[in-house]
């Protein structure tokens, strides 16, 4: 039978830091973007989006939490590359920078999960949060917002329109735009796998 090695007692703060973790990787997991990214582009994501959520607590400005989002996108564009694609056409993609676009999604569905679906930082953080929440825009999204693109082709200025015709749809609504993105994903998503 195997000895069992005795493990070092946990603590809370290490169990603390292990959930943020936790919520971190679903997130970034949830985004379904990992695949696109080079090789080892996964342990630095997940670092800088917990420096991110750590950030959080400390918004009191719609300028806060856009500054904050700028700054991790404009990190990711500089530090993120994707992964080449081979095709068995034999065409190929060489690995790129990736753009503002791809570095959003990533960002608004982890703060996405943390903020709305976990509710933190707090409660109360999260709900003063919650209306300054991007809607994670995927390139199906774009479509049904009148834009022909992919994620790759987003620049920051592109991703701002897209955000603006997001709050043009939810003018008169009682929705915030990551409710929105809640929905019309579910709305593609589900339409496009049920006979």
């Amino acid at each position: 039978m195997p000895r069992r090695v005795p493990l070092p007692p946990i603590t809370p703060q290490e169990a603390r830091d292990a959930r943020l973790k936790n919520i971190i990787e679903l997130g970034l997991d949830f985004s379904a973007m990992t695949r696109v990214f080079a090789a080892g582009s996964y342990d630095p994501i997940v670092d800088r989006l917990e420096e991110f959520v750590k950030a959080l607590s400390g918004v009191a400005s719609k300028a806060d939490y856009e500054g904050l989002h700028a700054d991790f996108c404009n990190w990711f564009t500089k530090r993120i590359c994707t992964a080449g694609k081979h095709f068995k056409s034999g065409r190929s993609n060489p690995s790129c920078q990736c753009s503002y676009g791809q570095a959003a999604k990533v960002l608004d569905v982890a703060a996405k999960v943390y903020v709305y679906y976990c509710g933190l930082p707090s409660p109360e953080v999260a709900t003063r949060l919650l209306p300054l929440l991007h809607a994670a825009i995927d390139t199906a999204m774009m479509g049904r917002l009148g834009v022909v693109a992919t994620l790759h082709d987003i620049d920051r200025s592109a991703y701002a329109d897209l955000q603006d015709r997001v709050f043009q749809e939810l003018a008169d609504s009682k929705i915030h735009p990551v409710q929105w993105d809640d929905v019309i994903w579910r709305r593609l998503a589900r339409s496009s796998i049920r006979p």
